[in-house]
């Protein structure tokens, strides 16, 4: 009897209108995009019990636990594994646990959680939905061997005994989403200390890291995060578009990367990661950082713009947690001078030929390898490029993913290059699909071509 209410209280919310996007105020286009979340999540779940071998899960919504570390880490880093496999966004964390339970019986499927239990079992599809403050009461019991269970325990511990079936007898897998970052110099994770409790108590558990399943179900994009991506780059499009328009004589840089921000919050959208506008005349020949502040300083710098300057862009708008990344570099007098116009072109062409060699089956290393062979054809170019040719990008903006292995179809990676010649720095960043026999250049229409650039800056600015 109880089952069936649930379930009705389940279907009524979700037939609710007054419930149809949630709770929170956010902007209409942000909440349509997360329509299909509830399906993705239920799909992406299945998928990974399939690729589990036995035991439990344990996925725990995840605060920020460390300092700034990369300039893509955001504040909501480490609780994208729980969005990615739940749906749940808006609930602030530690209030969750998914526990997922393969070999069960009937719980397979079990969300611990301080939010209302309807609006959870609505937005994630999940039916059965406990108070958080149960989730130790049901692991206590479901560390017992399930054939030492008494018949009083498996009529009135029926959760407990289901996890206890599925976990089986004897070594007893524990995958568990550890941080994605390491710093051993922090202290860990305060949702991680349900682990010491076990090891205390056991010798049997076995833990895994569950990354290494949904770190490859995040790398290749299925349709919900496919749309999402698609129209988080169409807002950089239009923020990027308006804020190389801007850039001009007289202006800060500030003022500059707030315009950019300012368009991707018009539409709905977040910021994938921390906007750069910087000038890229008169440099150094090295763009390191010596640190993680050093590099975040930099990006919320406020030079002012000088005649004849070129001023490089890096920057994403991010839509239900899903990032562009794109960079581009522009006059800021509207016209490359000929020194300017030689550089860039020869570093586009690179550009270019990286994105051509895009599709499954090649590697990293093979892209990285034939950047730095065209520049460094062009003069030596290659000794100023100082990072990596790109990286995988979804659900952050350097996702993580195997950076070994072949590329293949549904992943979308950053393509990223650049070099400081004569201390003009030009550098391109671009969003590629991987197909199933080559690419697709996301971020294209983006203006890249010289004359291009020159014609959108001959626009004005709103």
């Amino acid at each position: 009897m109880l089952k069936s209410i649930l379930g009705a209280l389940i279907a009524a919310a979700v037939a609710s209108p007054l419930l149809a996007h949630g709770t929170s105020l956010l902007p209409i286009e942000t909440v349509k995009m997360r329509e299909g979340h509830r399906d993705a999540a239920i799909a992406r779940r299945a998928e990974f019990m399939k690729r589990m071998k036995g035991g439990l899960a344990v996925i725990t919504s995840a605060d920020r636990t460390q300092h700034n570390l990369y300039e893509s880490y955001t504040d909501d880093m480490e609780n994208k594994d729980f969005v990615f496999l739940t749906g749940i966004y808006d609930s602030l964390p530690p209030g969750h646990v998914l526990v997922l339970n393969p070999g069960g019986g009937t719980y397979k499927e079990v969300l611990y959680t301080d939010m209302s239990p309807y609006e959870a079992a609505r937005l994630s599809g999940i039916k059965y939905v406990f108070p958080r403050a149960k989730f130790l009461e049901h692991m206590s019991s479901a560390l017992t061997d399930y054939r030492n269970l008494r018949i009083t325990q498996l009529r009135f511990k029926e959760v407990a005994s289901d996890l206890s079936r599925g976990w089986g007898d004897g070594e007893k897998l524990l995958y568990v989403n550890y941080p994605h970052i390491d710093n051993l110099n922090e202290a860990p994770a305060p949702r991680l200390a349900f682990m010491d409790r076990i090891r205390a108590t056991t010798s049997e558990v076995v833990f895994k890291d569950a990354g290494d399943i949904i770190d490859a179900q995040r790398m290749v994009l299925d349709p919900f995060a496919r749309a999402n991506m698609e129209r988080s780059i169409a807002i950089t499009r239009m923020g990027l578009m308006e804020g190389m328009k801007f850039a001009k004589p007289g202006l800060s840089t500030l003022q500059v990367m707030q315009t950019v921000d300012y368009v991707y919050r018009f539409h709905g959208a977040t910021l994938g990661f921390a906007t750069g506008v910087a000038l890229a005349s008169n440099m150094n020949e090295e763009l390191k950082w010596e640190s993680a502040a050093a590099e975040e300083a930099a990006r919320k710098g406020d030079a002012v713009i000088k005649p004849g300057m070129l001023v490089h862009f890096d920057t994403g708008a991010a839509m239900n947690h899903y990032s562009s990344d794109v960079q581009r570099t522009v006059p800021v007098d509207g016209k490359f001078t000929p020194e300017q116009r030689r550089i860039y072109q020869g570093v586009l062409d690179v550009q270019k030929a990286v994105i051509a060699a895009v599709k499954p089956g090649v590697t990293w290393a093979q892209l990285q390898k034939l950047a730095e062979d065209e520049l460094r054809e062009k003069g030596g170019w290659d000794k100023s490029y100082t990072y990596g040719i790109g990286h995988f990008i979804g659900m952050e903006t350097h996702e993580h993913g195997d950076y070994v292995g072949p590329l293949k179809p549904g992943m979308i990676i950053a393509i990223e290059q650049g070099a400081v010649v004569n201390g003009t720095r030009v550098a391109f960043e671009d969003d590629v699909l991987v197909t199933a026999t080559g690419h697709e250049w996301l971020t294209r229409s983006i203006p890249i071509e010289i004359d291009e650039v020159e014609a959108l800056l001959r626009q004005p600015s709103m």
